[in-house]
């Protein structure tokens, strides 16, 4: 199944620090028809002004924007080249990671994923709008973070058709739960411009 494929696939970004792809387990994901994990989070209005002193970035193209004192690096993993973005401060402070956007483009698999599908795989998928795509598809839900699911966590991944050159790019990462995490998200969408 190739949309499993795609899904299931990590990033790699220095020797030790694996993202998983999303919030359904692999065990389920091989079974399909799989239960929900975590919470919805659903895509809402930005809010105006909030991205003005973000800093602008740009990955193969594909440009967006991110928070100012967020740090950026170049990566290459199993699901393709890209940027890893990071916040400045950890998790928590039993943990080393950080908050953080990964954008890959081109995207591994260059096909789009179907929300349907991506539903029955555990996931909460649907169809959002991106100004400059021919289609947007996000998957989003607030649940335990992969390194510490004590943590709660916006677990998302975005794929992005681009109407210009028909390059698909998946976005994905943690955010901060709750209000402060879908701030973040709901801002961070309508900055790309593929």
């Amino acid at each position: 199944m190739v949309l499993l494929a795609g899904l299931v696939v990590g990033l790699t970004a220095g020797t030790a620090t694996t993202a998983t792809a999303g919030t359904a387990s692999v065990a389920c994901m091989a079974a399909a028809d799989c239960p929900p994990v975590g919470t919805e989070v659903k895509l809402g209005d930005p809010t105006p002004g909030a991205t003005d002193k973000w800093q602008k970035a740009k990955t193969n193209g594909v440009r967006y924007k991110v928070p100012a004192p967020w740090t950026g690096e170049k990566i290459v993993g199993d699901g393709g080249k890209g940027h890893q973005w990071s916040s400045p401060k950890t998790i928590s402070d039993e943990s080393d990671q950080h908050w953080r956007i990964l954008v890959q483009s081109p995207f591994v698999d260059q096909e789009m994923p179907d929300p349907d599908e991506l539903d029955k795989l555990g996931y909460y998928a649907s169809y959002v709008e991106v100004e400059g795509a021919t289609e947007a598809v996000l998957a989003a839900a607030q649940t335990g973070h992969w390194d510490d699911p004590s943590v709660k966590t916006i677990d998302f991944q975005l794929w992005v058709e681009s109407e210009r050159t028909g390059v698909v790019t998946r976005f994905m990462g943690e955010l901060p739960p709750g209000k402060k995490g879908k701030f973040l998200l709901n801002n961070f969408v309508p900055t790309i411009k593929p």
